[in-house]
């Protein structure tokens, strides 16, 4: 009985051997064939002082600071060519907003994810396209006034609807009812928005929004960086 019990031990002790040199060789598979997460754009902070980008920042007030900005951009991976996220509060005054835009457009982004906090502290997303082609002479465009009154025409120029303040500001729900009337006449997926220097960025995107929201039409925003004419041709 002894001598049996004890082959039985030698015969046990292979099997274990075996299960867990089993057990290691599949964990050092399974760790090596799971290949590591595929790089990510980096994501761009956007205040109404600075421009961040992966811990670098770059102040609105120094001089030239779009072009200061492209060059930090130059030596960011993923960044020409491809959609890159960007979170801008909603107190970043329009000047400093356009410099943003012409900075990521000059260092070839394609396009931007504008998330910004909406009025009920909601953050809404909004597709801004940076490169776009020849734009339909009847897309819609729409501005914000010095005054907050929103004034709306199509692309090539026209008598541009007027809006006028509400209580509480730009009366975004007229204004963007206007704009995407005239979208909907326009076989776009582009509508343009622009603001006096005096306008904060979170109206012109509460106006973007609202204007997009129930029309499949309004695909991407564009972000006019010069404040144009009402009424007149769009000149970018």
């Amino acid at each position: 009985m002894l001598v049996l019990a004890v082959c039985m031990s030698c015969d046990e002790k292979p099997s274990a051997i075996a299960e867990t040199a089993h057990d290691a060789a599949a964990t050092v598979t399974a760790t090596v064939s799971t290949p590591p997460p595929p790089p990510k754009p980096p994501v761009v902070t956007v205040d109404d002082s600075s421009f961040v980008v992966t811990g670098d920042k770059v102040d609105f007030t120094g001089a030239d600071a779009k072009g200061r900005i492209v060059g930090m951009l130059a030596n960011k991976p993923l960044v020409a060519g491809q959609t890159l996220e960007v979170d801008a509060l909603r107190d970043v005054m329009m000047p400093h907003f356009a410099i943003a835009m012409e900075a990521l457009r000059d260092a070839k982004v394609k396009a931007a994810t504008v998330k910004t906090a909406q009025r009920d502290r909601t953050i809404g997303s909004l597709d801004v396209a940076l490169e776009h082609g020849v734009p339909s002479s009847c897309s819609a465009v729409a501005m914000v006034a010095k005054d907050n009154a929103i004034l709306v025409w199509p692309y090539s120029g026209a008598t541009a609807q007027r809006f006028t303040k509400g209580l509480a500001g730009p009366d975004i729900t007229m204004g963007s009812g206007a704009l995407r009337t005239l979208a909907s006449g326009c076989d776009s997926p582009l509508y343009f928005v622009a603001a006096d220097d005096t306008i904060k960025w979170g109206v012109v995107f509460d106006l973007a929004l609202a204007a997009k929201s129930g029309n499949p039409k309004l695909i991407n925003a564009v972000v006019l960086t010069k404040a144009p004419v009402p009424g007149r041709k769009v000149t970018e």
